[in-house]
């Protein structure tokens, strides 16, 4: 009996010690959160101040990096994204509703349901 209450004892410290060491894990983990929302918040204002808004047209207008080079270009696509996805889609609704047209003879209807090939979200 009394082996069962020391191991019961050990057992109880034990966990006691899991719990101190589990709110501390818990404790580190919300404030390192915490801390990489604020450095996100900071980023993305020093990101839209006037100022690198100024340098950023800056740069563009320096050889390298004016109109029609390829870092306008890469800059441009990326801005353009959502256009793209539109133009992808449109042209997929395009070719199903010839293909339609082609077996069936007869132009499909407003009702017809086509999944687009891709989904993805911005």
């Amino acid at each position: 009996m009394d082996a069962y209450r020391s191991m019961s004892h050990e057992l109880h410290k034990l966990q006691v010690e899991e719990e101190m060491l589990m709110h501390k894990f818990y404790e580190f983990t919300k404030q390192a959160k915490h801390q990489n929302l604020e450095d996100a918040n900071k980023e993305s204002k020093s990101i839209t101040k006037p100022s690198s808004m100024k340098d950023n047209l800056d740069n563009r207008r320096k050889p390298c990096y004016e109109k029609g080079t390829g870092v306008d270009r890469s800059r441009t696509n990326r801005t353009n994204f959502r256009g793209l996805k539109q133009t992808i889609q449109d042209e997929y609704y395009e070719v199903a509703e010839r293909r339609v047209m082609t077996v069936t003879g007869t132009r499909p209807d407003e009702e017809l349901s086509l999944d687009p090939p891709l989904e993805f979200e911005l």
